[in-house]
């Protein structure tokens, strides 16, 4: 495939209508998923416009279409293939048209899509593209072949700009004659089947491309019936039709060895699986070459496999330049003692998977890698909200089931990105907390563990990272200074609240079935605080270290708290340090600054976030066991 061609696939159709007006088609779906499979998997196309791909209406179609079209990503080397599934039917002058979700038999002039329409699009301004394939799969679909050809012909070629060297070439196929219906489901396993057998068959010692004459051969070979016979039909180019590339046999051999390259890979990355998933979904983030990230192991190969499907562009690989950038972000960690080992696997394995990738350029990867990194993701990462969220979860008593809360923790940690909504990385997952003593603190003081799972996320990202830490505590909890606990700084210790903005929210609140009605009440509160600047002190609590009972009442009925555990220096609003109820959008980090003036006071910050998207919960990748 040419390392410079990108391919693409519009896939849509209607499966529902109105009550009483047409017969819903649940095959469209089906239909829509072969489509998908057959081009994306065998062929390299990018579906893109996935939000019309059920029920689009009428107007957004044509829209979003355009405005795709006029992307400036989009260049005059772009192949593209629209295909539409569902009902299709005659008007008044032979003109054929789609039948939408909301079309009123009564109304067919108004509320139905013309099959042309598909082709307006391509009239404005700045569309660049090479080629387009409308595969049409509605009964008398070849009236509408002939309008989307014919528009193309007596319209779009004449509206090309003198400059432009080569018109937009237009092809059409349709499922069946205009006066023939289409059966259901039938054409798109046909295509698929027809497509398959032309591209094992046809030479592959060259790169060459099916002829889509010989393909609509193929399909009716493979459909003899008379009920439906499948129709071609070109805008009048003399150029070729290049929408199904015959792979030569290096990539025939990397369609067979791709699931073993990504087995290997995926066997490379889990031996370090936490810091792995950060580093592929910030590869992710920055690269955009898929939107999802990456939660689990099985994630992990589901993603490699998706990268994997993507085509080879000006010698990038997909695959391998996340590979790269796995490679490169743990040479770049001095704390590791096995970089030179992974980097060595990682290089043996890509200079292998490099054989079946034809056109790939390692050195690009290299530096197109470098590119990301600098120019992308470390400008998204100092603009991003980024907070570490860590969730301890009390354990009850399962073994003799008497839901009593025993002694046992389990904490979860997890690198958050607010305009994900996701974690970029796991970096604890279900890990076993169990106390000696009746303290908290001490267990996650104890050998450093807590502060060094911190400094794990901090040095994992570039230095301008600026990072809040967020701590989900059960009730029984709240009244440990966690904020105190110290980690090395330098040869110094320091307590962890100095050098982070840190608050701690309700476990309960977000994670228990009994608080749903209760944390629905804190919301509305907490939008009073947001736009209130004299808000009633019922919803907020300033003052020292509450009692349990107090601490109860705070948890079940305030938006936001904030206490010292000073008794002789408590907090009151216009104290010292400026603690105003009016400021409170600013608590986070006039805590932070107070923690870091005095010494002697410890303050607590009881934080109730307007937009929690705690990253919870996803398979565990595994348990240990911290005494």
């Amino acid at each position: 495939m040419d390392g410079k061609t990108r391919y693409y696939l519009i896939a849509c159709g209607t499966s529902e209508y109105l009550e009483n007006e047409y017969n819903g088609l649940p095959s469209v779906n089906t239909d829509i998923e072969t489509v998908v499979n057959l081009f994306t998997q065998d062929f390299g196309y990018e579906q893109v416009l996935k939000d019309l791909q059920s029920n689009p209406k009428a107007e957004a179609l044509k829209k979003q279409f355009a405005d795709w079209l006029q992307n400036k990503d989009r260049c005059e080397t772009d192949i593209v293939i629209f295909y539409y599934s569902g009902h299709g039917d005659y008007l008044p002058g032979d003109e054929h048209y789609l039948v939408m979700k909301d079309t009123i038999i009564d109304q067919i002039g108004t509320t139905v899509l013309l099959t042309k329409d598909l082709v307006r699009p391509l009239i404005n301004k700045g569309v660049k593209i090479s080629q387009i394939l409308y595969i049409i799969d509605t009964c008398h679909s070849g009236a509408g072949a002939i309008n989307v050809t014919n528009f193309a012909l007596n319209v779009i070629q004449q509206y090309q700009p003198v400059e432009k060297k080569t018109n937009i070439a237009v092809h059409a196929i349709a499922a069946c004659r205009a006066k023939q219906t289409a059966n259901e489901g039938v054409f798109s396993n046909v295509l698929a089947k027809a497509v398959k057998k032309l591209s094992e068959n046809v030479g592959l010692q060259t790169l060459g491309y099916i002829n889509l004459d010989q393909l609509v051969d193929e399909i009716k070979q493979n459909n003899p019936s008379e009920e439906q016979h499948v129709q071609y039909s070109i805008a009048g180019t003399e150029t070729s039709a290049k929408f199904l590339p015959i792979l030569p046999k290096t990539l025939q051999t990397w369609e067979k060895k791709r699931q073993e390259f990504i087995n290997t890979l995926s066997d490379i990355l889990k031996n370090s699986l936490e810091e792995n998933l950060f580093f592929i979904n910030s590869f992710l983030l920055s690269s955009k070459f898929l939107e999802e990230f990456i939660l689990d192991q099985q994630d992990l190969k589901d993603k490699l496999k998706d990268l994997s499907i993507k085509p080879v562009s000006d010698g990038i690989c997909p695959l391998i330049a996340c590979s790269e950038w796995c490679r490169q972000r743990f040479c770049d960690r001095d704390d590791r003692r096995d970089n030179s080992s992974l980097d060595k696997k990682i290089k043996q394995w890509q200079e292998s998977i490099s054989e079946y990738r034809k056109g790939v350029e390692l050195d690009k990867i290299k530096e197109f890698v470098k590119k990301i990194f600098e120019e992308k993701f470390k400008p998204l990462i100092q603009e991003e909200n980024l907070r570490i969220q860590i969730e301890i979860e009390p354990k009850v008593d399962s073994e003799k089931n008497t839901g009593l809360l025993t002694k046992l923790f389990l904490l979860n940690m997890n690198l958050w990105i607010e305009s994900q909504k996701l974690p970029l990385g796991r970096f604890a997952e279900n890990v076993l907390l169990e106390l000696q003593s009746n303290s908290l603190r001490r267990c996650l003081e104890k050998e450093d563990f807590l502060s060094a799972l911190i400094r794990k996320a901090r040095y994992s990202l570039p230095e301008i990272a600026q990072l809040t830490i967020e701590i989900f505590l059960p009730l029984s909890s709240y009244q440990e200074s966690l904020e105190r606990i110290c980690f090395n700084y330098g040869r110094k210790r320091k307590p962890l609240g100095q050098e982070y903005p840190i608050f701690i929210n309700s476990f309960e609140r977000y994670f228990d079935q009994d608080f749903r009605e209760i944390r629905d009440e804190i919301f509305e509160k907490k939008k009073v605080l947001w736009r209130n600047n004299d808000p009633d002190s019922e919803i907020y609590y300033i003052g020292t270290e509450p009692s349990q009972s107090d601490l109860e009442k705070i948890e079940e009925t305030k938006a936001i708290a904030v206490w010292s555990r000073n008794k002789s220096k408590p907090l009151v609003e216009g104290d010292e340090g400026h603690i105003k109820i009016s400021e409170w959008r600013d608590w986070r980090h006039k805590v932070h600054e107070l923690r870091k003036k005095e010494e002697d006071r410890e303050i607590t910050l009881f934080w109730d976030d307007l937009y929690p998207k705690p990253s919870r919960r996803c398979r565990p990748l595994n348990t240990k066991v911290v005494e």
